[in-house]
C-alpha cells in the first residue's frame, strides 16, 4: 500500500508540470481567429450543473463567496470563511497551522466540509483541516447553516460548507500570482483552465501552489507563569515553520447526450513544525502530512422530461506522521504514522416540473484508519467504518414561484470495528442508526423582502478517538450514544436600489439549537480522561449583516453576531457556562472604495468573550483585529499591498498557541484578458 501511495505522488508531482506545459503550448499554436475580450471575473462564475443546489430550491440560510472575492483575499480559506456571520474561527499558531471553522456555536467536528459535494470530514474526528485546502483551487464556497442540502448527502448539527473547486471555462485563461511579506513567507502559484482539443478530454484545469512560511513572529511570552508578570520577555516563535504544496488537474470528456464525464486529481503535501508550550529553540517535533485523491463523476444532465442524475466515485489516501522523538509536546517520546484509506460511491436523481422538485442522494462510504508506532513501544491500532446514507426531498413552488416549501430527511446505518495489532489484543465494535428530518419554507413579501423560516434534527456518530482512543492519559468508550440537536431559524432579508445606491442590503436571522448527549471528556482523580455524553447546550441568537455599494466606487459590508452558547451539563461546574471556544459577540466590518485603476480595502474584525475551558475559569482575551490593503490594476496584472493586524497584538484562540502580530505582504497577479473566437 505505502509504495503505490509513494508512486502515485511522484506520478502527479511530475504530471502537473507536463499538463501545465502542455497546456500553454497548445494555446500558443490554436488556431486564431477573431476574438472578443471577456472580463476576467466572468470565467470565475460557476456554470450550473447536476449536483448543485440551486438557489431557489433552498430555504435554509446561505452564504456564497464568489471566486472573484476568493481570489483577491490573500489570506487562508478559513479567514475568508469566517468574515460570514455565524461562522467562526480558530487557528493554533503562524501561517499555515491547524485552523478549523465553526457555526452557531458547533464544534468543529459538528460541521460537514465537502469539496464539490464530497465530504472531508474523517472518522478519526478533529474536524476538517483548512490549511489542508488552496485558497487557488477553490472557485466558490457555500456556507448552509442550519438545514443541509439534500444533494451534499448528511445531516450535520453545525450545518455544512461545500468548497466548488475551480471548473473550466468555455475561454482559455491561465493565472500566476507571486507573493512575499513577512516571517520570511513566500508564495507562488500557477493555474491554467480552458478548453481542449482531444479525442478523450474536452476540458482542463490545471493548477499548482507553493507556500512557506518560517512563523518566526515576535510574541510576549509569560514562561506559563500567568500570575507572575516578573518573567515575562518578547520572544520569537521557534519550530513553527511550515511549507506546503498541492496541485490539482481536472480534466472534462462531453459524452453526448447531455452527460459529462469528470475526472479531478488533487495532491497535497505539508511539513509542519509544531512549537512546545514553553517555546525551546531545540524543539524538532513535527508534522507530516500527505494526502492524494482521485475522484470521478458522471453527470446526465436535466433532459426534457425533467430528470437529472449523477454518479461519483472517489478514492482519498492519507498519510500523517507526528514526529516527538524527543518527547517535546507530550508526555512521552511518540513518531506515529497514520494511515487512512477512504473509498466513496455516491448516486444522485433529481426530478422537476413545473411545481416542484424530487430529490434522491444514496452514499456508500467505507474508512480504514491505520495507527503504528514508528518507536515500536506501543501495538499499532486499526479501526474500520462503514456508512451508508439516504437522502430525500421535496421542494414545492407555490404563489407564482413567489413561494417555496421543502420536506426532507437524512437517514444513515453507520457499522465500526477497532483492534489493536498486538497478540491476544483488543477487539470492539460500535453500530448505529441515525434519522434526521427537516422543514423549511421561504417567501418573498412584496417587492423587497425575503421571509425564511426552518426546523431540522441532525445527529451525529462518535469518532474513532471518542470510542476507541487508548493513547497515553486517554481512554475511548465505546458505549458511547451518538449527539443528538434540533434547530430552528428563522429571518428576513430586505434589498432595494435607490438613486446613487446600486444596491442595498440588509438582514436578520434568529436561531436556537438545543443538544443532547453532547460528548465530553470526564478526568478522574488519576487525571485519565474518558469520553462520556454528559452535557446538554442551547445555543440562541441573532445575525445581522448589512450591504451597500454606491455608484461613486464605495461600498461597506458588516455583519454582527451575537451568540449565547450556554452549557447545560450534569456538573455543577459547567452547568450555566459558555460552551468552550465560542464568542458570544464576533463581527467584522470591511470598506471599499474604488478609483480608477486603484482600489483601498480596510476591514475590522472583533471576536468578544470567549473561554478557553467548559468552567470558563480562563477568559480569551477579546480581540480587535484592524488590516488594510491597496491594489492596483491593470488590464492584465494587479499588484496588491496588505498589512495585516495593524495593531501588532498576538491572540490565541487556543491557549498557549499565539498568532501572528503585525505583517505585510506584497503580492503580484499577472492574469491575462480571456479571449474568445468570435
Amino acid at each position: 500500500m505505502k509504495q503505490c501511495y509513494y508512486l502515485v505522488q511522484q506520478c502527479v508531482r511530475g504530471l502537473w508540470v507536463a499538463i501545465v506545459v502542455l497546456c500553454l503550448v497548445k494555446s500558443v499554436h490554436a488556431d486564431i481567429g477573431p476574438i472578443k475580450i471577456i472580463a476576467p471575473s466572468q470565467s470565475d462564475r460557476p456554470t450550473f450543473q447536476t449536483g448543485d443546489v440551486a438557489a431557489g430550491e433552498y430555504t435554509g440560510t446561505r452564504q456564497t463567496i464568489s471566486g472573484e472575492r476568493l481570489q483577491s483575499a490573500g489570506s487562508s480559506l478559513a479567514e475568508v470563511a469566517a468574515a460570514e456571520s455565524g461562522v467562526q474561527f480558530r487557528q493554533s499558531g503562524g501561517l499555515g497551522s491547524f485552523s478549523t471553522v465553526s457555526l452557531r456555536g458547533s464544534s468543529a467536528q459538528q460541521v460537514n466540509v465537502y469539496l464539490d459535494g464530497v465530504l472531508l470530514n474523517e472518522a478519526a474526528g478533529g474536524g476538517v483541516n483548512f490549511s489542508d485546502i488552496e485558497l487557488l483551487d477553490a472557485q466558490q464556497v457555500d456556507i448552509y447553516r442550519g438545514s443541509v442540502p439534500v444533494q451534499l448527502g448528511d445531516s450535520a448539527i453545525g450545518g455544512a460548507i461545500n468548497i466548488t473547486s475551480r471548473r473550466a471555462s468555455d475561454v482559455a485563461g491561465s493565472r500566476f500570482l507571486l507573493e512575499g511579506g513577512s516571517f520570511s513567507s513566500h508564495r507562488l502559484s500557477a493555474a491554467w483552465n480552458g478548453p481542449v482539443r482531444h479525442r478523450f478530454v474536452n476540458s482542463l484545469v490545471a493548477s499548482f501552489s507553493h507556500r512557506a512560511s518560517d512563523n518566526d513572529f515576535e510574541f510576549d511570552f509569560d514562561n506559563r507563569t500567568p500570575r507572575n508578570p516578573n518573567d515575562d520577555t518578547r520572544e520569537r516563535r521557534n519550530n513553527s515553520q511550515s511549507e506546503t504544496s498541492s496541485a490539482l488537474l481536472k480534466t472534462g470528456l462531453d459524452l453526448g447526450g447531455g452527460r459529462k464525464l469528470d475526472t479531478v486529481l488533487q495532491w497535497f503535501e505539508r511539513d509542519q513544525g509544531i512549537a512546545n508550550l514553553l517555546n525551546s529553540e531545540t524543539a524538532t517535533t513535527q508534522l507530516l502530512t500527505s494526502n492524494v485523491q482521485l475522484r470521478t463523476t458522471l453527470r446526465n444532465q436535466l433532459d426534457s422530461d425533467g430528470r437529472a442524475s449523477l454518479w461519483d466515485f472517489s478514492v482519498a489516501l492519507k498519510d500523517e506522521e507526528f514526529d516527538d522523538r524527543n518527547s517535546q509536546i507530550g508526555l512521552s517520546s511518540q513518531r506515529i504514522l497514520t494511515n487512512t484509506e477512504v473509498l466513496s460511491l455516491k448516486y444522485y436523481r433529481e426530478k422537476v416540473t413545473d411545481n416542484g422538485t424530487i430529490a434522491t442522494t444514496i452514499k456508500w462510504r467505507n474508512e480504514r484508519l491505520d495507527n503504528e508506532d514508528l518507536l515500536q513501544r506501543n501495538a499499532g491500532t486499526r479501526a474500520r467504518r462503514n456508512r451508508y446514507d439516504l437522502a430525500s426531498q421535496y421542494t414545492r413552488f407555490f404563489n407564482d414561484g413567489a413561494g417555496t416549501a421543502s420536506l426532507g430527511f437524512f437517514a444513515s446505518v453507520v457499522a465500526d470495528d477497532f483492534q489493536v495489532l498486538a497478540q491476544n489484543g483488543l477487539q470492539r465494535d460500535f453500530s448505529d442508526v441515525l434519522f434526521a428530518p427537516q422543514l423549511g419554507l421561504s417567501h418573498v413579501l412584496g417587492r423587497d423582502f425575503v421571509f425564511r423560516a426552518g426546523i431540522s434534527a441532525q445527529q451525529r456518530v462518535p469518532t474513532f478517538f471518542e470510542l476507541f482512543g487508548s493513547q497515553g492519559l486517554f481512554e475511548g468508550n465505546p458505549e458511547l450514544e451518538k449527539e443528538r440537536a434540533v434547530n430552528v431559524e428563522t429571518g428576513l432579508q430586505w434589498s432595494r436600489s435607490f438613486e446613487h445606491l446600486e444596491d442595498l442590503e440588509l438582514g436578520a436571522v434568529l436561531f436556537y439549537g438545543r443538544r443532547n448527549d453532547l460528548i465530553s471528556n470526564v478526568f478522574d482523580a488519576r487525571g485519565v480522561g474518558r469520553s462520556e455524553n454528559i452535557s446538554r447546550a442551547d445555543v440562541s441568537g441573532v445575525e445581522l449583516d448589512a450591504v451597500a455599494v454606491l455608484d461613486n466606487g464605495f461600498s461597506v459590508n458588516a455583519n454582527l453576531t451575537f451568540q449565547d452558547a450556554e452549557n447545560r451539563s450534569s456538573i455543577s461546574g459547567f452547568t450555566g457556562r459558555q460552551l468552550p471556544g465560542e464568542a458570544q459577540l464576533d463581527g467584522q466590518l470591511g470598506l471599499a472604495w474604488q478609483h480608477r485603476n486603484w482600489t483601498f480595502a480596510y476591514q475590522y474584525r472583533l471576536r468578544f468573550d470567549s473561554f478557553y475551558d467548559s468552567a470558563n475559569l480562563l477568559p480569551a482575551a477579546d480581540q480587535r483585529v484592524h488590516s488594510a490593503a491597496l491594489t492596483y490594476r491593470d488590464s492584465n496584472w494587479r499588484v496588491k499591498l496588505s498589512l495585516n493586524n495593524l495593531t501588532d497584538d498576538n491572540f490565541e484562540d487556543f491557549n498557549g498557541f499565539p498568532k501572528p502580530g503585525r505583517s505585510a505582504f506584497v503580492s503580484f497577479i499577472y492574469q491575462p484578458e480571456y479571449r474568445e473566437k468570435i
